[in-house]
């Protein structure tokens, strides 16, 4: 009987040791070998700082005979991010006397990379218009974004593919550089 008390309290020992050397394992300054840092509270992220600026979003007049600059306050963190902003305000309703020829033409994806944003766009019916809205369209976008000095050039693909015309009136230029762009208009 004693040799088998003597085995259960050996048993309660070993088993308290290693519970109690497990424990000091894991904390990294008793362990000289470890490399890892302590868990006290995990540092918050930095926030990444905002920019902001003032662009002009250039819309159409209803009658589709001239651009009509409207102004807008911008947030960014990167350049393809004020591209991005930018463009998602060309999409949206100014005003009742102003037309948002982009509205209906969905953006696929915006890259941007050493002066060139490549626009892949999906061209739905009801953005499709007859030449003077087609050449807005494309006055429109260009305007837009080539009044920031990173933008050098404008690849505009329809999905994913480049088309010799938007809507079947305008010859498109593939890239569309900043100085073709300032010629025709």
């Amino acid at each position: 009987m004693k040799n088998f008390k003597a085995r259960g309290l050996l048993a309660v020992i070993i088993l308290s040791a290693a519970i109690v050397g497990c424990g000091v394992q894991d904390k990294p300054e008793n362990n000289p070998g470890s490399t890892t840092a302590p868990t006290a509270s995990p540092s918050p992220e930095p926030t990444p700082a905002l920019n902001e600026r003032e662009a002009i979003i250039y819309l159409t007049d209803v009658e589709l005979s001239e651009t009509v600059e409207h102004s807008v306050k911008l947030t960014y963190e990167e350049n393809i991010d004020l591209v991005k902003a930018t463009l998602a305000e060309l999409q949206k309703d100014a005003g009742e006397k102003e037309l948002v020829l982009w509205k209906p033409i969905e953006i696929k994806s915006v890259e941007l990379a050493d002066g060139l944003v490549t626009l892949d766009i999906h061209l739905p019916d009801e953005a499709r218009l007859g030449a003077p809205g087609e050449q807005l369209v494309l006055e429109t976008l260009q305007k837009t974004l080539f009044q920031f000095d990173f933008v050098q050039a404008i690849e505009l693909l329809v999905d994913g593919e480049k088309i010799e015309t938007l809507m079947g009136h305008v010859e498109l230029e593939h890239p569309m550089k900043r100085e073709e762009a300032a010629s025709n208009q």
